[in-house]
């Protein structure tokens, strides 16, 4: 179902719904693709928002940076207002936080640098986010390594200032907020920065730093705690969360930029160094109380001493007072009947609507989920709401998921299994439960096509075991052809009937394992015959002889299997014992969903 916005769009899919919205897949008139963010019509029924609305369209539309999903355009049509964004391919950092928990060292930094490079293109354009979070960092899956592209920059502004906005008094997320917007006090560059340490809290852990039982305690925690530290955060990552985390802004680093160059830093040192994940925590390490000089001032001392200029010395600061804090809350709690409402709060997961009751969504704004509208988990996702039956099932096999579920009552329980099939495009639907012509139906179950996201095995690192590679080789030769991403395996074949065994901690992320097994052109032994056996979690799963001048291809299923082991063993051969033979995994590559591959290994999307 479609329908047009303005002359020169056309809206369709509906991808997810926020605070702040609902975000439609749409097109314009030459048929390129855009994410449209239809505002709430309480947010624009006043003049004054309409105006501030258009006049800002000039300055969000020139605003690009590589880590920004960019505006296009803004439209007013009637009651609707629209923001035209980029359409990302991809999931927003709340889902991969949320399912996977802390993240790797080297990728918080790489993840790190890339928000604060877009915040310094937003700064540079003289916004002010407001509203940096999970929620509002989508990750491009359309790279090599899924790049962090920042949202909603300028909306915050545009609602603070809408009477909306004005009656909430507080523009942010309450995990997220600085402690001068928690005071009401001038809004600068560096409350983004302090959300942005937030944020790094949270990828090292898996929660932030400030918890609490209200949002009132969770905003007086902002101002009143300095945060504790959870193990295992390497020192010069946590030395950058502190001095982004210090309550005076005046004390945290001078600009995003520099905050930027220090992550791109520790980014290639951890992909060096390989530092662990570190422990997912359900609550946060106690914080500490702000030190108290004497009754006016606070001491704020970092860690550690700074190696570099990119922040100041211990700063002290005025001690910090709460009553706007306390009226900023008792308007939430009064607008709406007991629930809270925070004027920028748009995407799913994030605080309740007025009257106490969060909504159901999809990632944020421009996102495209992997499931689809309402989706959950990248591998099952079920929507649920009251369910309406329907008398006979419509065929929807061949259709997309968006016209499939057009065919549906907009109520009915959807669950969708997603399965690898290049062969279709994204988003097909391969096949319904129950089938067509079935009567009658209350819920339907829907496989969907997705393609595969490639994870080359020779980056991965294996449990247990190892292979043998000569000169740390990834290249060979089969039949003639070259395998360039290849595992290969020089042990002195012929010399030894022991077998070789090497084990992968898969973590059920991800279906198929496809590869090419064989002996290496350049080996010396013609009547080399190896034994390959493959086994998921203690099941054999392939049992083949691998010889010179032949290969096997291999393709097995590893949907849900924990750990993934091969072995091989020498079966002829022997009286050779030649050293220079070599077996060859050519191309060896582990196959998943988007959105559900390990953080830790390269991947390429085809």
């Amino acid at each position: 179902m479609t329908r047009a916005l303005g002359s020169q769009y056309t809206l369709g899919e509906l991808l997810g719904s926020g605070a702040m919205g609902q975000v439609f897949r749409g097109t314009d008139q030459s048929g390129k693709e855009f994410a449209f963010k239809l505002l709430r019509s309480d947010l624009f029924d006043e003049p004054e928002f309409i105006s501030r609305f258009l006049q800002e369209r000039s300055i969000l539309v020139a605003v690009r940076g590589d880590n920004l999903v960019g505006v296009h355009d803004l439209v007013v049509e009637g009651g609707t207002a629209a923001i035209v964004m980029d359409l990302v391919p991809g999931r927003s950092l709340r889902h991969r936080l949320d399912e996977q928990g802390p993240l790797l060292p080297a990728e918080i930094a790489r993840i790190g640098a890339g928000i604060a490079h877009a915040l310094a293109d937003v700064h540079a354009a003289g916004i002010v986010h407001r509203d940096v979070k999970p929620d509002n960092v989508l990750m491009d899956e359309s790279t090599t390594l899924p790049t962090p592209r920042l949202t909603d920059f300028g909306v915050s502004k545009m609602v603070a200032g809408s009477r909306m906005g004005r009656s909430t008094m507080l523009a942010g997320t309450p995990d997220y907020v600085a402690p001068e917007l928690a005071d009401g006090k001038e809004v600068t560059p560096a409350a983004d920065l302090y959300s942005l340490g937030i944020m790094l809290y949270e990828m090292s852990c898996g929660v932030p730093p400030f918890a609490g039982d209200s949002v009132l305690q969770v905003l007086r925690s902002h101002g009143e705690l300095l945060p504790g530290k959870p193990d295992g955060i390497p020192p010069e990552l946590w030395n950058v969360i502190w001095h982004l985390l210090q309550k005076n802004p005046d004390a945290r680093p001078g600009s995003a930029i520099h905050v930027a160059a220090e992550l791109v830093r520790l980014a290639d040192l951890y992909w060096q160094t390989r530092p662990p994940v570190a422990t997912r925590l359900t609550t946060p390490p106690p914080g500490v109380p702000i030190h108290r000089g004497n009754e006016n001032e606070t001491m704020i001392r970092p860690p550690q001493p700074m190696g570099d200029p990119m922040v100041g010395p211990p700063v002290r600061t005025r001690k910090r007072r709460t009553p706007l804090v306390v009226a900023a809350l008792v308007l939430l709690a009064g607008a709406g009947g007991g629930g809270y409402y925070l004027a920028t709060q748009d995407s799913g997961g994030g605080g309740g609507a007025a009257g106490g009751g969060g909504s159901t969504s999809t990632p944020t704004t421009a996102v495209v989920p992997a499931g689809g509208q309402g989706s959950g988990p990248p591998t099952t996702t079920t929507t649920t709401t009251a369910v309406t039956a329907i008398a006979v099932m419509p065929d929807l096999v061949g259709k997309t998921l968006g016209e499939a579920k057009d065919s549906l009552p907009p109520d009915m329980p959807v669950e969708i299994v997603e399965q690898i099939d290049e062969s279709a495009k994204d988003g097909t639907v391969l096949s319904q439960e129950p089938a067509a012509g079935t009567s009658p139906v209350d819920s339907v179950t829907l496989t969907v096509a997705r393609p595969a996201v490639s994870v080359f095995l020779h980056t991965y690192t294996p449990a247990a075991g190892g292979w043998n590679s000569p000169s740390g080789s990834t290249s060979a030769a089969m039949q003639g052809k070259p395998y360039v991403n290849s595992l290969l395996d020089a042990t002195d074949y012929g010399c030894t009937s022991d077998a070789r065994v090497v084990e992968y901690n898969l973590s059920k992320k991800f279906r198929r394992l496809v590869a090419t097994a064989g002996v290496d052109d350049g080996s010396s032994s013609s009547n080399l015959r190896i034994q390959l056996q493959i086994f998921a979690d203690g099941r054999a799963v392939l049992n083949e002889a691998v010889q010179f001048g032949k290969v096997v291809e291999i393709d097995v299923d590893v949907t849900d299997v924990l750990r993934l082991r091969l072995q091989w063993i020498v079966t002829s051969g022997h009286d050779a014992c030649r050293v220079n033979n070599v077996f060859v995994l050519g191309d060896a590559r582990l196959l998943g969903i988007v959105g559900t591959v390990p953080v830790e290994t390269t991947t390429t999307t085809g």
